[in-house]
């Protein structure tokens, strides 16, 4: 008769190892239970919260064996607002078990053993990395609030610091928050949705783009001049208005309320003109490190002909074409497209070609047209690549094949297709983009078998 748990049920259970949500994962007489908070080792009391077919989840309730890695965490709010999942270890604990959640998933999904996963790069100092916040503002019984949502829901957990945020956009939180409340209730503030802040690492430039529901905000154009006012580093702020209850940052329609469009930042030696709703890596300088990576597994001599599929703004093409013969870019977004184009300008970077469209279309259709590049370079949002992109892929028999991931789980997957149509994954390099959480960011090394 197997294991019986419910709801509310009282356990002691041992850790052994930890999900890629960062959860511990412990077993009683086989039947998993994942346990929020807890580290390998570890031996905890614990309350059952849900209750599925295969497995359980746990409350946290005290830990009667520690982790020597267990640390406290630095932020007051840490259990509640959900944004980081691994604060209660120690930093060089956090890159091994990130390695271990690589290995693990790569043995499990793609039943790819037998291979070289290195030490995750991580940072000297893993705090204040982030280059963008996402803030919603809510108004309580009078009072207004700004912070981050729990994890699923929109409850507002209201935050004074963020420790992964650069000061000044703490600062600048707490003056919105203040001035904003200072408008209520004369003024209606049903309107607002949440605002995002965007800083450059070349020149410390900051962006700020207020969200709201609908355009005619009374406010907006006094309270941006009173931001720029008492934060000169402000040079730019937007409104844009997404009426959608989606889970979409941005809407359509953006206008500019006082300062210039956009920001200038620099990777490597590229530098990069940012529109208001791009997307660029939140940890600058790890960027460096992962891009980096592309280049040293390019091992470019001049000559070779790459794709770049999934380019976005045209990062990583552009790094690439500096020592290529000829870098051609695929992107879904057209207005991410027109940024690449440019950035490719701006930098006297002649040797690149960009095409707007779905990857799953525009590839398979490169290599009807006999297009055969050296390498390809593919960095997809988080379900991976599509079928028809790694059909393609095949079909046009590069040397090799460098894929970027921010979720190993799909990379797996994609890695063991590729294996299946004649590659061989050669070695994976994770990096560490977001320490605190549980996410990690992968570049791994892909050659024709």
């Amino acid at each position: 008769m197997g294991l019986s748990v419910a709801l509310g049920d009282m356990i002691e259970i041992r850790i052994e190892g930890v999900t890629h949500q960062g959860w511990g994962i412990g077993r009683l007489q086989g039947f998993t239970v994942f346990v929020p908070g807890t580290l390998p080792a570890e031996t905890v009391q614990a309350q059952i919260d849900q209750v599925k077919k295969s497995f359980a989840v746990a409350r946290l309730i005290r830990i009667t064996e520690s982790s020597p890695y267990r640390i406290d965490s630095v932020c007051s709010i840490y259990h509640s607002c959900g944004g980081c999942h691994l604060q209660h270890a120690a930093y060089q604990h956090q890159l091994e078990l990130k390695r271990r959640m690589v290995r693990d998933v790569l043995a499990r999904v793609g039943h790819i053993s037998e291979i070289k996963v290195h030490p995750v790069l991580g940072m000297n100092y893993p705090w204040q990395y982030r280059n963008r916040v996402q803030f919603h503002v809510q108004v309580t019984n009078g009072k207004v609030e700004i912070g981050f949502y729990r994890p699923g829901t929109r409850e507002l957990v209201p935050v004074e610091k963020c420790s992964l945020l650069p000061g000044i956009f703490n600062d600048i939180r707490l003056f919105l928050e203040k001035k904003l409340q200072s408008y209520f209730p004369a003024d209606d503030l049903s309107g607002w949705r949440h605002f995002v802040l965007k800083i450059s690492r070349a020149n410390q430039e900051i962006a700020a783009a207020f969200v709201t529901y609908r355009r005619e905000m009374a406010i907006l154009d006094d309270l941006a001049k009173a931001l720029m006012g008492r934060f000169p580093q402000v040079v730019s702020v937007l409104q844009n208005m997404n009426p959608q209850n989606s889970g979409a940052v941005f809407g359509p329609e953006w206008r500019l309320i006082v300062g210039k469009e956009r920001i200038e930042d620099k990777i490597g030696k590229v530098c990069f003109s940012i529109s208001p709703g791009s997307f660029v890596q939140v940890n600058p300088e790890q960027t460096e490190v992962l891009y980096g990576k592309v280049l040293d597994y390019a091992a470019l001599k001049g000559v070779e002909t790459v794709v770049d599929v999934y380019c976005g703004i045209g990062t990583i093409s552009l790094l690439l074409a500096l020592q290529a013969g000829k870098v051609y870019g695929i992107e879904e977004f057209k207005e991410a497209v027109k940024d690449a184009e440019l950035n490719a300008r701006l930098n006297g970077i002649t040797n690149t070609e960009f095409f707007a469209g779905k990857a799953e279309v525009l590839l398979p259709k490169m290599s009807a047209a006999g297009t055969k590049p050296d390498l390809i370079v593919v960095d997809p949002p988080r379900k991976g690549c599509d079928p028809a992109v790694l059909d393609a892929i095949a079909g046009m028999k590069p040397a090799k094949v460098i894929y970027v991931s921010c979720d190993p789980a799909t990379l797996a997957r994609d890695l063991k297709i590729l294996e299946e149509k004649g590659y061989r994954t050669e070695e994976v390099q994770p990096v560490d983009m977001f320490p605190q959480t549980s996410h990690t960011e992968v570049c791994c090394l892909i050659e024709k078998a």
